[in-house]
C-alpha cells in the first residue's frame, strides 16, 4: 500500500511539468485580428490588431495595430514584439485578412503558419480585402467596439444569408481535397463602414476571380441548403420585387462520368415576396407570374455563374468531389481535363408560399 502511494505521488510530480504555464490576461496582448499586405515578391507586411481594455465601467477597449514587414509571418511577429510592452498571445485570434494583390500571388504559406499553431481554433474566419488590410484594421468604426468584433459579426451574419460559408477549416479542406476549390468572402472599407462586396474565387491558394454579392447568393444556392437571403427580380414595365428565401435545397445528377460527363443541378427555393411596390401580390394568378419571372431571372444568371467558374477552371461548387463520391474508379485527371467544357445545366424551381402581411 505504501509503495502504491509513493508511485502515485511520484507520478503527480512528473505530471506537473506537463501542464502549460498559466498566462494572466493583464500580462499579455491578445491579438484578435491579423492582416497581411503585399509588399514585394518576397516580403509581406503583417498587421496585428490588439484590443486594449480601459479602466472603468462601460468604457470600450482601444484597438491598436502593430506592423512589421519581413519574409515570414513568424519573424514579423517577433519584430512587432519589439515595440509592444507585453508579449503577444494569438489564442483569441478571430479574423485573418489577406490583401487582394497578395491573394493573387498565393496565401497558403501564411495560412499554413496559422494552422500549425495549436492554440488557434478551426473556426477562424478568413477574408480577402480589396485594398490595404492595415488601413481597414486601423479605422475606428461606430457600429462596433473594435474592428475585429465588427468583422466577426459582419461575416457571420452574411454567411447565413448572402455568401457561402467559409473559415480556415473549410479553406484547408477544399485546398487539400480533390475536385473542389476554396472560396473566401471579399470585403472592402467604405468610409466608416466595412462592406461584404462578394466572394473571392480561388484556384488552390490563388485568387483568380470574384463574384459580386448578388451572384454570391446564387452560388450559395448551388453549394448548400440555407434559409435566408434576398434576391431582387425585374417584373413587367420596369417594376421590381424582392424574394426572401425561406428554404432552399440542391440536387446533383451526373451522367456518363467516365467517358463524356454532364451534370444537371436542380435548385428548389421556397420563399416569400418581401417587397413588391405597385404589384397586387394578393392575386393568386399573379403569384404564378412572379414565380415564373424569378425562375427565368435566376436560371439565366446562375448558368452564367457556372460558365464563369468553368472558364476560370475553378470548381467552387465541388462537382468533381461529388462525381467521385458517386463513381467507382473515378479518374480525377480525366475530369479536370474535361471540366471547362462539361455540359452543366442548372434549373431553379421557385415556390412562393407567402406574399407578405398584406396577403
Amino acid at each position: 500500500m505504501a509503495k502504491k502511494k509513493l508511485l502515485i505521488i511520484f507520478t503527480l510530480i512528473l505530471l506537473t511539468g506537463c501542464f502549460p504555464s498559466k498566462k494572466i490576461l493583464e500580462d499579455v496582448q491578445l491579438v484578435s485580428a491579423v492582416g497581411y499586405d503585399y509588399k514585394s515578391n518576397n516580403q509581406v507586411e503583417l498587421n496585428g490588431m490588439v484590443a486594449i481594455p480601459q479602466r472603468g465601467e462601460d468604457i470600450p477597449p482601444i484597438s491598436q495595430v502593430f506592423t512589421a514587414t519581413t519574409n515570414t509571418s513568424k519573424m514579423a511577429r517577433a519584430l512587432e514584439q519589439a515595440e509592444s510592452p507585453k508579449p503577444f498571445e494569438i489564442g483569441r485570434l478571430e479574423i485573418a485578412l489577406y490583401n487582394n494583390r497578395l491573394a493573387e500571388k498565393g496565401i497558403y504559406d501564411l495560412v499554413d503558419t496559422l494552422q500549425r499553431d495549436p492554440s488557434l481554433g478551426r473556426d477562424l474566419y478568413m477574408a480577402i480585402v480589396n485594398g490595404s488590410t492595415k488601413t481597414l484594421l486601423k479605422q475606428q468604426y461606430p457600429l462596433s467596439e473594435t474592428p475585429s468584433k465588427y468583422l466577426l459579426q459582419l461575416l457571420d451574419q452574411n454567411m447565413k444569408a448572402n455568401i457561402p460559408k467559409s473559415n480556415i477549416h473549410d479553406f484547408l479542406y477544399r485546398y487539400y481535397g480533390k475536385g473542389m476549390d476554396p472560396n473566401l468572402p471579399l470585403i472592402e472599407k467604405q468610409g466608416d463602414r466595412i462592406r461584404v462586396v462578394g466572394t473571392a474565387l480561388l484556384k488552390d491558394d490563388k485568387m483568380v476571380g470574384q463574384l459580386k454579392l448578388e451572384d454570391s447568393f446564387l452560388l450559395k444556392l448551388l453549394m448548400e441548403p440555407f434559409e435566408k437571403g434576398i434576391y431582387e427580380v425585374k417584373f413587367k414595365n420596369n417594376q421590381f420585387f424582392t424574394i426572401q428565401n425561406l428554404k432552399s435545397k440542391v440536387e446533383y445528377r451526373f451522367k456518363d462520368v467516365k467517358r463524356s460527363p454532364s451534370v444537371d443541378i436542380f435548385v428548389h427555393v421556397k420563399g416569400r415576396v418581401s417587397e413588391a411596390p405597385k404589384i397586387p401580390v394578393s392575386d393568386p394568378s399573379l403569384i404564378e407570374q412572379l414565380e415564373r419571372a424569378t425562375e427565368i431571372a435566376m436560371n439565366k444568371r446562375i448558368n452564367k455563374i457556372v460558365k464563369k467558374l468553368q472558364k476560370a477552371k475553378v470548381d467552387t461548387i465541388g462537382l468533381g468531389d461529388l462525381a467521385r463520391s458517386r463513381t467507382r474508379g473515378f479518374d480525377f485527371k480525366h475530369w479536370d481535363d474535361q471540366y471547362p467544357d462539361i455540359p452543366i445545366n442548372v434549373k431553379v424551381n421557385v415556390e412562393i408560399i407567402q406574399a407578405g402581411i398584406t396577403e
